[in-house]
């Protein structure tokens, strides 16, 4: 067996690396949440509770109501703002060297930056179903001109927002599934693989992403109804830039990540939440 020796000299030398790595650590969680703030994720994470509600809303009816308020205030308390963000911060620290945290929180806080982000906190509160539609029916009478047209769909594929939706959407109704399969008899509950499955076959990936898709260009001229083509043009430079992109893959991978978490801790939470009511 190898054995390692360390000098008195090697010792010192990494005596006095462990504070600065302590504080390189301290700096990426610092950067991390400051970076989730000035993106404006941190106010469109408010918004998740609203999205796991009007899941539950179209559930009603279709299981009991016992069963679906507990499921929905395990869902809330899952997907919670607070909870997801942490995840989010965490994963960004890690995966983010604080070089490219400080270059991408320095565009957000450019003029053009702050203006796009604002539009999109915005949106996350006041994007119904109704307003989104009311937008598209007012393009139909007065179209946008072909340059807008081509920067939002260049930007709806530059931010990779079809992907980044279809995810979220297939968490939400992961968590659903887990909290219903953590109501039946520990012998009858499906393995998070299984439940997968039957969601993807219920509900095919491809049919989701083309659905997703097709609804995206109404929702970015939504969102960014009131911001600029030049302001469109610098958010579009940013996301398609080497370090626009590396961004946007760890903030989706973060939030991925995030989503997961949220989805298998549903389940662990309904059966506290039943244990509960059953004492």
């Amino acid at each position: 067996m190898k054995r390692f020796l360390f000098s008195a000299a090697a010792l010192a030398v990494l005596a006095c690396a462990a504070p600065a790595a302590l504080a390189q650590s301290a700096e990426s969680v610092a950067l991390a949440r400051r970076l989730v703030v000035v993106s404006g994720l941190a106010v469109q994470l408010k918004a998740f509770p609203k999205q796991v509600d009007q899941e539950m809303a179209q559930a009603r009816g279709h299981m009991p109501d016992e069963v679906l308020d507990a499921l929905a205030g395990a869902a809330r308390e899952s997907f919670g703002p607070a909870r997801l963000q942490e995840d989010i911060e965490s994963a960004l620290a890690q995966s983010l060297p604080v070089g490219e945290m400080k270059q991408a929180i320095a565009w957000l806080e450019t003029d053009p930056g702050r203006r796009v982000t604002r539009a999109e906190e915005l949106a996350s509160d006041g994007m119904t179903h109704e307003a989104v539609q009311a937008y598209v029916e007012s393009t139909h009478r007065r179209p946008p001109s072909e340059r807008r047209n081509r920067l939002i769909a260049e930007l709806v594929a530059a931010t990779t927002a079809v992907e980044g939706t279809v995810k979220l959407l297939e968490s939400i109704a992961l968590g659903i599934a887990v909290g219903m399969n953590a109501t039946q008899p520990v012998q009858k509950r499906l393995g998070l693989a299984a439940l997968q499955a039957r969601l993807r076959s219920a509900l095919p990936a491809e049919r989701l992403r083309q659905s997703v898709a097709e609804a995206m260009p109404g929702l970015y001229g939504f969102t960014y109804r009131e911001i600029s083509d030049a302001d469109l043009a610098a958010y579009l430079a940013f996301n398609r830039s080497a370090q626009g992109k590396r961004y946007n893959d760890a903030m989706m991978a973060a939030f991925t990540d995030a989503l997961t978490r949220a989805s298998v801790r549903v389940g662990a939470l309904m059966d506290a939440r039943l244990q509960n009511k059953a004492a």
